[in-house]
């Protein structure tokens, strides 16, 4: 493969968490991490207290079951800046989630495995987020 096809197929693989979350496919985890992949959510600890880093790929889409599987949403991933090194890469995009007004920049590193290519680890560097228009929150009763 050529690094053109690694780079795309880096890319896809935000791509396919994104459509993961928006389309309630949270069993779909292994097609996006690897089995020991670590998410670190810590940037939405107000909304989901310590709770805030997942460790497996299917931990991870349990977690995001229970954090984003009763509202609506609506992921766009743009700006990707993709450093290939062999069988790993760092990946750098942009997040803007247009339903609850979220936006941030995820970090990530991939791994390629027999499978494919796969998220290792992930962090939401979260940006800004406009309270007001979340249409639920993440978490009912949010503890400060």
């Amino acid at each position: 493969m050529g690094a053109a096809q690694d780079r795309l197929d880096v890319i896809e693989l935000i791509h396919r968490y994104a459509a993961m979350i928006d389309f309630k496919n949270y069993d779909e985890a292994d097609r996006v991490f690897t089995k020991d992949a670590v998410a670190n959510y810590e940037s939405m600890r107000a909304y989901v207290g310590d709770d805030c880093e997942p460790k497996g790929a299917k931990a991870i889409g349990e977690w995001l079951r229970k954090y984003t599987g009763t509202r609506v949403s609506m992921h766009y991933m743009h700006n990707h800046v993709v450093e290939l090194d062999g069988k790993r890469a760092k990946m750098r995009n942009y997040m803007h989630n247009t339903n609850s007004s979220i936006g941030g920049v995820y970090h990530t590193e991939a791994k390629r495995t027999k499978d494919g290519w796969r998220l290792h680890r992930l962090r939401l560097e979260e940006r800004f987020i406009d309270a007001d228009r979340v249409q639920n929150p993440h978490v009912p009763e949010v503890k400060a």
